[in-house]
């Protein structure tokens, strides 16, 4: 909380309205054409703007305690040196939804079992100017997010069904580390950690895919998922979308499914 305070003071948005959602919903930001050269007043605009301080303390929030706000920096974050007034002005709306939010948290505890479940989602072809998608994944242990991540996946995929199986395969190496770090605490599981996605080819790849002509292309490292399903550490899970709280990790959403996955993340407000 003191830090989005010392961040809104810092950028002058102590007197702004705060927003309902960290990004609007289908909104769509563009990457300028490198190629044409940057007007003498764009480029006196980008000497007087911090951009990056604010994305950069912006990122620091997500990373630490605020997973509804990952996939807005993360996309803002790929603008790092091309941004326009445009990026700016969605930046400063992720600040303002912090502003508005900044006495909520992640809550701990809760009435789930203490048992590890992740959540997987992608957002096939988000980005406009390359086609590639969007990775997210988030693990709760118990009722509580404990790890998160939302990140543009660095390999074009041409079918959801492949986008989807990559976000398993980041959430794969995720999810061997948490089971490390549980038994070293004492907390080592003991049956197959639930995993839920909302596609089903990808779950049928995981789980087999041999047999399956058009995944020659995907390379073997994405694999490592379908070695965890078999030697029982992951158990995929079909989750509906509406459910899946992953998803607020890959896209923008409108304020009423916003507002529903942020509360399954457990960001409540703090006493």
């Amino acid at each position: 909380m003191a830090f989005i305070d010392k961040v809104v003071n810092q950028f002058n948005q102590a007197d702004t309205h705060p927003s309902e959602t960290p990004i609007v919903a289908g909104l769509v930001l563009q990457c300028p054409d490198k190629n044409i050269p940057i007007l003498p007043e764009i480029a006196e605009w980008h000497a007087r703007t911090p951009y990056c301080a604010l994305v950069g303390a912006l990122n620091y929030i997500a990373v630490g305690t605020c997973p509804d706000v990952a996939f807005a920096v993360g996309r803002l974050s790929s603008y790092m040196d091309c941004y326009t007034p445009e990026h700016w002005s969605a930046a400063i709306c992720v600040l303002h939804y912090l502003k508005g939010t900044r006495t909520m948290g992640l809550t701990l505890g809760g009435t789930n079992p203490f048992h590890l479940v992740g959540y997987l989602d992608s957002d096939y072809a988000n980005c406009s100017k390359t086609s590639q998608s969007i990775s997210g994944y988030c693990f709760n242990l118990g009722s509580s997010a404990i790890s998160w991540m939302s990140k543009k996946q660095w390999v074009i995929t041409d079918s959801s069904c492949y986008a989807e199986y990559i976000a398993l395969h980041d959430s794969s190496h995720e999810l061997s580390f948490l089971h490390e770090l549980l038994t070293d605490l004492g907390f080592a599981p003991h049956s197959a950690t639930p995993v839920l996605c909302d596609n089903d080819t990808a779950q049928c790849l995981a789980e087999d895919h041999i047999g399956h002509p058009n995944i020659k292309h995907i390379r073997i490292k994405f694999h490592y998922i379908h070695e965890l399903v078999e030697e029982g550490t992951v158990s995929l899970t079909r989750v509906c979308s509406a459910n899946n709280t992953a998803d607020i990790l890959t896209k923008p959403l409108a304020h009423g499914d916003f507002q529903c996955l942020r509360h399954y993340l457990r960001i409540r407000t703090l006493p």
